[in-house]
């Protein structure tokens, strides 16, 4: 004859086993959060804002770089001479597409367009002159 045997389980130890488990759970993921080694993000730049100038065709331009502490947020063309925007229209809107693509790239590596590659290398030469005066690894 197979009889039937029964299990009795007190409901309170059956909360307490899982609240123990749920509290181990919880203690080995926070000691495996607290010794997994942490990526520091080291500052890239000093923020702030930085200019630096360029020349052309004898007259003086300068370019504002915008910094935080790991990414470039803008650059813009200031202080542009008349004579400049006279004789070279395309300065402003190559300053403009420049600084789109630097702030999407963070990097002057860029390519430029073929129509006005001389004054295209002359704002990126200046912008990395102000990223250089930016940067904390002087």
């Amino acid at each position: 004859m197979n009889g039937t045997k029964f299990v009795v389980i007190k409901f309170r130890e059956l909360v307490k086993t899982a609240v123990f488990a749920i509290l181990g759970v919880v203690i080995i993921i926070g000691l495996i959060y607290f010794f997994l080694p942490k990526e520091e993000q080291t500052a890239v730049y000093n923020p702030g804002t930085y200019y630096a100038q360029f020349t052309l065709n004898g007259e003086m331009a300068q370019v504002e770089i915008v910094v935080d502490k790991n990414n470039i947020k803008s650059v813009s063309l200031t202080d542009t001479p008349e004579t400049i925007s006279v004789f070279y229209p395309l300065v402003e809107t190559t300053a403009q597409e420049l600084a789109k693509e630097i702030v999407k790239q963070q990097s002057t590596a860029i390519d430029v367009s073929s129509q006005n590659t001389y004054t295209a290398q002359l704002i990126l030469d200046a912008v990395e002159k102000g990223l250089a005066q930016a940067s904390v690894s002087k």
